[in-house]
């Protein structure tokens, strides 16, 4: 997690009036049933639909928080680099958004009380500003909002349930609230969404095998993937399809990117494969991209003795290393 995001936290929580040598770490999945796909599906079309900001990538890593207490777990999900996030309640087998944090208005939470639970957030808003929120749970069912804008000293505006309210009750609402708490994530649980349609498999023999890896690592170590004529004779229609599909940018041309990692900058001239390995009719070739650690799936075969890639795509069960993320005074 980045050293700014807990700062971010530290800071609200003195905001609140919390301690914060105190902190709720979230709840084992003992006896408790995965979310099916279904829901994972609902979670992420909730999250892309909210209003509030979030970030473009999909929501991949997820874990239990009873926030409240009941013995009926929320489901905490964060993009992979643990900037953005949301937590859902699942009660009654019904997927509900509770709230969404950033890499602004970091999430922490509060003392439960009155089997009532709490999931906040809160950060920077601007100048002097600072904006808060509390999502208030009871029986994993969110039974009040409250939101405030506080500048300096002075509430510029606050609600609660969708009407506005005075300072005076600002004040009242949140001098009753119980101490805060900070967040502490457990383990994450990694979603696998990678698009294995992107990588059709090939049954290739074991000469094919290495020929294909040893040009893998050939073509990312020397940034082959960069030249139009490389492209064009090493890349099947479909796949020429797909990277002309990828281009973001006016007019038209091939997404040699997607050979990277996610990844547009980076602090070092360290490009090279890692590792490779055949799976499943696929080659899973795990590289440094300027100091970002990632794995890509690639499908190829061999034709008349030539590699020739067929699709590629992001594995995303994989834990990417980002530098910058890192808790490191090295960065």
């Amino acid at each position: 997690m980045k050293k700014v995001f807990f700062l971010a936290t530290l800071a609200l929580l003195c905001a609140c009036g919390g301690n914060t040598n105190k902190a709720t770490r979230v709840a084992e999945p003992s006896g408790a049933n995965t979310p099916s796909a279904e829901q994972f599906d609902q979670m992420q079309a909730l999250y892309d639909d909210a209003e509030d900001d979030h970030g473009w990538m999909p929501l991949c890593k997820w874990q239990y928080v009873d926030l409240d207490g009941d013995g009926l777990n929320e489901v905490w999900m964060r993009d992979k680099a643990e900037e953005y996030g949301a937590m859902f309640s699942l009660a009654d087998g019904k997927v509900s958004l509770i709230g969404i944090e950033t890499d602004r208005f970091g999430a922490y939470t509060l003392e439960q009380q009155d089997g009532k639970g709490y999931f906040c957030k809160g950060g920077p808003a601007g100048g002097p500003s600072y904006y808060t929120e509390i999502v208030t749970l009871k029986d994993s069912r969110v039974v009040e909002r409250f939101n405030q804008l506080q500048v300096y000293d002075d509430i510029d505006g606050a609600g609660l349930n969708g009407k506005d309210i005075s300072q005076d009750e600002a004040r009242a609402y949140t001098k009753a609230l119980p101490e805060s708490k900070e967040l502490t994530p457990g383990e994450w649980n990694l979603l696998d969404l990678t698009d294995y349609d992107r990588v059709p498999a090939h049954d290739n023999s074991a000469k094919d095998d290495k020929l294909i890896m040893d040009f893998i690592t050939e073509m990312y170590n020397n940034s082959m993937y960069t030249e139009v004529e490389f492209l064009e004779e090493h890349c099947t229609p479909r796949m020429l399809q797909q990277l002309l599909d990828d281009y973001e940018y006016d007019g038209e041309g091939y997404a040699f990117w997607d050979f990277r990692s996610e990844s547009n900058d980076g602090f070092s001239d360290e490009n090279a494969v890692l590792n490779i390995e055949k799976k499943d009719g696929r080659y899973y070739y795990e590289a440094n991209d300027a100091g970002y650690i990632f794995r890509n799936i690639l499908s190829a075969f061999v034709q008349d003795g030539k590699v020739m890639f067929d699709g590629i795509t992001v594995d995303a069960t994989y834990d990417v290393f980002d530098p910058f993320a890192q808790d490191s005074d090295e960065y």
